[in-house]
């Protein structure tokens, strides 16, 4: 008897088998872990292992986890830098005159007010700081060509900034924290560009430092009209 046409002896042979990259962080599978473990488990995966912790990292599904994720670690660096500038009497505002500082009573200094309106705050500027530089830096992708391969869309870009929220724990570094917190964006930015986006290094590198470049200009000038201000206030006065 003749086999049916377009047909063989023998069925092909099975593909080999494809890592799933959309598996998803423990962080991301706190259904089947548990909200705390699998919060911890995370953490330690992005801090020992970036390049892992990216690559399962699921691409697309929710912004949700990224974004209470980011929170959590988020409350932690403003708690710990509030813990410092109480404990070794940091503080941004100290440069300005005692005139200027009497007018912004509730973020000078350590007061307990001062702190749990810090944490309640905390939230809301963590979640528009997010949005902000997920979108700078996904029109930079989109300016250097990192997209072209990418299928992650602004979620991807929305996970690298949100899980890239663990350089926070560089603050927990009395005085240099925030130049270790800052290198260490960096390099988790890349990382989670290259992983989720299928970037080169160079596009991601360029991308991360278009708008941090930016906001160092207009951090300059803000400093710079502040100064132009008080030195006209106390001209006057004179």
């Amino acid at each position: 008897m003749s086999e049916p046409i377009g047909t063989t002896g023998s069925l092909p042979p099975e593909p080999p088998a494809v890592r799933d990259e959309h598996q998803g962080n423990p962080w991301e599978r706190r259904g089947e872990l548990g909200a705390s473990q699998g919060f911890l488990e995370a953490l330690k995966l992005f801090v020992v292992s970036p390049s892992e912790a990216f690559a399962q990292t699921r691409f697309q599904g929710d912004y949700g986890s990224p974004l209470l994720f980011a929170i959590v670690l988020g409350c932690v660096g403003v708690l710990v830098a509030k813990v410092w500038e109480t404990l070794f009497g940091i503080s941004v505002l100290s440069a300005f005159p005692p005139e200027v500082r009497e007018q912004l009573p509730f973020v000078v200094g350590g007061s307990t007010f001062g702190l749990v309106l810090t944490l309640v705050l905390a939230p809301i500027y963590i979640l528009v700081g997010l949005f902000i530089w997920s979108a700078l830096l996904h029109l930079c992708l989109v300016l250097v060509g990192g997209l072209k391969q990418s299928t992650a869309g602004f979620e991807g870009t929305f996970r690298v900034v949100s899980y890239a929220s663990v350089a926070q724990l560089g603050s927990l570094v009395p005085v240099f924290g925030s130049l270790i917190t800052f290198v260490w964006t960096i390099v988790l930015g890349v990382i989670g560009i290259t992983s989720l986006h299928k970037s080169s290094q160079g596009q991601a590198i360029a991308a991360l430092l278009i708008p941090l470049a930016l906001c160092c200009l207009c951090v300059v000038f803000f400093m710079m009209a502040i100064g132009a201000g008080l030195l006209a206030a106390f001209g006057a006065q004179g």
